[in-house]
C-alpha cells in the first residue's frame, strides 16, 4: 500500500475519523495538536509564479493539515525563489536556521511519480489546467485546480468523465463559493426571498493588455519555453507574453472573460441554482487589440445569455459584481458589498436563516480548508466547487468568447453541450493540442 492510499484508509480511524465526522469543527485541543509528518497530507505545487507562489504556497506551509514536499515550475528561477520562500517559512515555524525537505521539478510528470505524494495544487496558465489535472488523477492524486477549469469546452467535459472512472477529490479554485457574502446572496436568491428571478447583471473588470507590436526575443536561460507552451500552438517567445500576461493571449487563456468571469458568472450560476446546466442561447460583442499586438483577448464586453426558463443574463465590462433582479426586488453582491433593494429585504434572510430549505455551506473554513476536509473525509459531495460546477461556469466563459468570435447569436443545448445546427460553432468547442503535448 503506497502512502496516498494509507492516509486515506487511516482517515477512517482515530483522529482521522474525528476529522471525517466533524471536519474542521473538531475539539479545540485536537485542532491545536501538532500533527505528525505521517498524518499530514503531502502536497505538491505546480505553477508558483503568481497565485501559486503568493497564495497557495503560504497556505500549504501555514497549515497543520498538510506538508509541502514538491514545487514545480517550468521557470527554474521561479521555482528556486518559491523554494527559498517555503524553506524560510518552515525554518521560522520550527525556530531553526534552515529547513530541507522540499524538492523542485521542471516537469510536473516527475513530481506526480512520487510515491509519498497525496495531492497537488495546479496554478499554471489556463491551457495546462486540464492536462495536468488528468495526469494527477490517473496517478491517484487529489487535486486543487485553479479557475477557469478549462481552456475549451470539450476538455472540461473530458475531465468530468475521467473523475467518474477514477474518483478523486477535485476542487476548482472558485473561492467565492466558500466566502460568506456569496453564500448568503445565493441562499437568499435560491430560497425565493427575492421572489421570482427574471434577470441577472454580471459586471467584470476587463483590461486590454498591450496593443504594442512585438518581435521574438531570445528564450532566457532556465526557462523550458516549449513546455510552457505545451498544448498551445507554437509561438515565438516574448517576455511580455509570459507569466501573468498569459491572460491576454487567447491561445493560452480565455482572457478577462475567463479570468473574472469564472468568478462572477459562477456566482450567477450559484444564485440561479444552475450549477449543472447552462443557458440555451448567447450573443456577444467585444473589442480586442489589432492582429499582431502583444495581447489580443477580448475586452469592453457586452454579452447576453438566456436560460431555458426565460431568465436572461447580461455580462458586461465594469466594476466586479452581480445583481439579481426578482419580482420582490434586487440583490447586489461583490467581494466588498452585499445589499438589497428594498433595504429591509435582507432582514427576511436573517430572520429565517436557520430554517432555510436550501443551505449551501458544507464544511467550515475557507475554500482551501474545504478541500482539505474533503481529502480527509473522502466526501466529494461536500466540496464547494466540484468539477461539474467548475466545468459549467467555465463553459459560460467559452460560450461568450465563441459568440464574440463568430459575431452572431448561438443556440446551445446544455444537456448535450453542443450548438444547434452550427458546425462552425461546434468546431470551436475544442482546440487540438500539439501532438507532443496531448494528454
Amino acid at each position: 500500500m503506497i502512502r496516498r492510499d494509507f492516509i486515506r484508509a487511516a482517515s477512517g480511524v482515530g483522529a482521522g475519523l474525528a476529522l471525517s465526522l466533524k471536519g474542521f469543527a473538531a475539539s479545540e485541543a485536537e485542532g491545536k495538536r501538532k500533527r505528525s509528518a505521517n498524518d499530514r497530507i503531502n502536497v505538491g505545487l505546480i505553477g508558483v509564479k503568481n497565485l501559486g507562489g503568493k497564495v497557495h504556497l503560504p497556505s500549504v506551509v501555514g497549515s497543520p493539515e498538510c506538508q509541502l514536499v514538491g514545487i514545480c515550475d517550468v521557470d527554474a528561477k521561479v521555482a528556486e525563489e518559491a523554494l527559498n520562500t517555503a524553506e524560510g517559512l518552515y525554518a521560522e515555524q520550527a525556530g531553526k536556521s534552515g529547513y530541507k525537505g522540499i524538492r523542485t521539478y521542471g516537469d510536473f510528470r516527475e513530481l506526480l511519480q512520487r510515491k509519498d505524494l497525496d495531492a497537488v495544487m495546479i496554478a499554471t496558465p489556463d491551457h495546462w489546467h486540464v492536462p495536468i489535472a488528468k495526469e494527477a488523477i490517473r496517478a491517484g492524486l487529489d487535486v486543487y485546480v485553479e479557475k477557469p477549469l478549462s481552456l475549451h469546452i470539450e476538455e472540461g467535459r473530458e475531465l468530468v468523465e475521467l473523475l467518474k472512472v477514477h474518483p478523486r477529490i477535485l476542487q476548482v479554485g472558485s473561492q467565492q463559493r466558500s466566502q460568506d457574502r456569496f453564500i448568503i446572496a445565493s441562499e437568499f436568491v435560491r430560497n425565493g426571498l427575492l421572489g421570482e428571478v427574471k434577470h441577472v447583471d454580471v459586471s467584470i473588470n476587463t483590461r486590454p493588455g498591450s496593443a504594442e507590436k512585438w518581435k521574438p526575443e531570445p528564450i532566457p536561460e532556465g526557462l523550458d519555453y516549449d513546455m510552457w507552451l505545451g498544448p498551445a500552438p507554437w509561438s515565438d517567445y516574448h517576455s511580455d507574453r509570459l507569466h501573468y500576461n498569459f491572460r491576454f493571449m487567447p491561445e493560452i487563456s480565455g482572457g478577462e472573460i475567463a479570468n473574472w468571469g469564472a468568478h462572477f458568472l459562477d456566482t450567477a450560476q450559484m444564485g440561479l441554482g444552475t450549477d449543472v446546466t447552462g443557458p440555451v442561447s448567447v450573443r456577444g460583442m467585444g473589442q480586442r487589440n489589432p492582429v499582431g499586438a502583444r495581447h489580443t483577448s477580448y475586452f469592453d464586453l457586452d454579452v447576453d445569455y438566456e436560460y431555458g426558463n426565460g431568465v436572461t443574463m447580461k455580462l458586461r465590462s465594469g466594476k466586479n459584481g452581480v445583481t439579481f433582479f426578482g419580482t420582490s426586488g434586487q440583490l447586489y453582491v461583490n467581494r466588498e458589498e452585499l445589499w438589497t433593494n428594498p433595504k429591509d429585504l435582507i432582514r427576511e434572510y436573517k430572520g429565517q436563516q436557520e430554517d432555510l430549505a436550501i443551505r449551501l455551506r458544507r464544511t467550515k473554513g475557507g475554500h482551501f480548508q474545504n478541500w482539505l476536509a474533503c481529502v480527509r473525509s473522502r466526501r466529494a459531495e461536500d466540496l464547494h466547487a466540484p468539477v461539474e460546477v467548475g466545468h459549467r461556469s467555465a463553459t459560460l466563459c467559452h460560450l461568450a468568447n465563441i459568440s464574440i468570435d463568430l459575431g452572431r447569436p448561438l443556440y446551445w443545448n446544455p444537456e448535450r453541450e453542443s450548438f444547434l445546427d452550427d458546425a462552425h460553432a461546434n468546431a470551436l468547442r475544442n482546440r487540438p493540442a500539439r501532438a507532443k503535448w496531448s494528454f
